[in-house]
């Protein structure tokens, strides 16, 4: 397995054309209230000799990334008006009035050539209506891995109108059943490729959740009693014990200085939150309450914590600081709200909450503010919640085909869309952080 540190180093890049200066840009930011999504065109890829087979295979790609990033219009193909046998991936060979004619700002072109084994992404972006290039790339590396390719290209684009990273590298990890008696822990890249099971032991394991930096996996197991906490190191492939004191040792939440992971024990007869070094050193318990609290969640600043407790009676989610002080309620609406998850942005929480006719959907609330926005209705059970590292997208378990599986969204409930494609029921994704290059 790649190691997670390394994971876009995979392949030489010649990053050529480094466009535009970022000081002083106007970056695209989706937050913003008057935020639109930018009008794109994405002409069809052309050969440039040898690459037959990859131009329409890399289109896809491209396309599919630039379309779950919620930052861009992607214009119909079909409405293009431009001459494709006329036109080239300069300046000057391309006739500008033709792409404003269908409303684009923006214009994508790439070539491609393949040598053997290798190939060649000549990548351009180009400015409709000044007429000009802003940004080009070559990316070259193996055939074989042309999906990466295509998503360094599309990074770059990302970088280009947003100044932030993209998501392209990231992964998500999730709980798998396969079968009656065993769950395994699994990880995928963001759009559901490539995915892999790193936790098959036979029994029953649950809740993984990411390490601060990517690495490793923390996730509860039954292999020896317990549920009790394990930590996955990706590089290795080996687990070590964390936590296994009486009862239950669940819900880790890591925090963002790596330094500390919040969960909950019930070595003390009930449910409770505590902190603990990530190498299980040094518990503190944080909660202290007749009722069961649970899920703990970091706010992005390592300040605060969102949890679950039924101290009111139902479950409800609160907040209170990292010590276990200045405990408050934050939802007032429903009576069996779960699983809160913060923003890296730290505007909104989401959560998953049950509805009168007893339908799990997900919903969103603003830890200040207390405002909510629902996400999800009316297709099956939808629950466990993860905000990507950008804050723009989500990534959950919905039961709306039948069998549980995994979709992504808009931080907005819009553009949901399926990406786990294998059998067996997917539930308790987490979006990992972006990772070191």
């Amino acid at each position: 397995m790649i190691k997670p540190a390394r994971i876009v180093v995979l392949f030489p890049l010649l990053l050529l054309l480094a466009g535009r200066p970022a000081a002083g840009r106007d970056y695209i930011t989706i937050n913003d209230p008057n935020f639109r999504p930018y009008p794109l065109a994405l002409a069809p890829w052309k050969d440039l000799g040898g690459g037959r087979d990859i131009v329409d295979k890399g289109y896809d790609i491209l396309r599919s990334d630039m379309s779950i990033t919620g930052v861009f219009k992607l214009l119909d193909p079909r409405s293009f008006i431009a001459d494709p046998r006329q036109e080239g991936l300069s300046s000057a060979s391309i006739k500008f009035a033709d792409w404003i004619n269908v409303g684009a700002e923006g214009l994508v072109k790439v070539g491609v050539v393949r040598k053997g084994k290798e190939v060649i992404l000549d990548c351009h972006l180009f400015d409709v209506a000044a007429g000009k290039e802003v940004l080009g790339r070559k990316i070259r590396g193996p055939a074989g891995d042309l999906r990466r390719l295509v998503h360094t290209f599309a990074d770059a684009l990302i970088r280009h109108f947003t100044g932030t990273p993209s998501v392209f590298f990231t992964r998500i990890v999730f709980a798998k059943k396969t079968n009656q008696r065993t769950k395994e822990i699994c990880i995928m890249d963001f759009d559901g490729f490539h995915e892999s099971c790193v936790v098959r032991n036979g029994s029953i394991n649950l809740l993984p959740a990411w390490s601060s930096d990517g690495r490793g996996i923390f996730y509860s197991s039954y292999l020896h009693g317990g549920p009790h906490l394990y930590y996955l190191d990706l590089r290795t492939r080996k687990s070590r014990v964390v936590s296994k004191s009486p009862g239950l040792n669940i819900g880790v939440s890591a925090c963002p200085d790596g330094k500390r992971i919040a969960l909950t024990l019930s070595r003390d007869e009930n449910a409770e939150i505590y902190s603990m070094n990530t190498d299980g050193s040094n518990p503190r318990r944080l909660t202290r309450d007749w009722a069961i609290d649970s899920s703990p969640a970091w706010s992005p600043d390592a300040k605060r914590l969102a949890f679950v407790s039924e101290r009111a009676g139902t479950p409800q989610i609160y907040v209170m600081q990292a010590d276990g002080s200045g405990v408050r309620r934050l939802t007032f609406k429903g009576n069996y709200n779960q699983t809160p998850d913060w923003s890296p942005r730290g505007d909104w929480i989401l959560f998953n909450a049950r509805d009168e006719r007893l339908v799990y959907d997900i919903f969103r609330i603003n830890p200040e503010s207390g405002e909510i926005v629902r996400l999800t209705q009316d297709q099956g059970h939808n629950e466990h919640p993860s905000f990507s590292p950008d804050g723009n997208l989500v990534v959950f378990s919905s039961t709306r085909t039948g069998e549980s599986k995994l979709y992504i969204m808009n931080a907005d409930g819009t553009n949901q869309r399926l990406i786990s494609r294998r059998k067996g029921e997917y539930t308790t994704p987490e979006w990992g952080p972006w990772l070191e290059k």
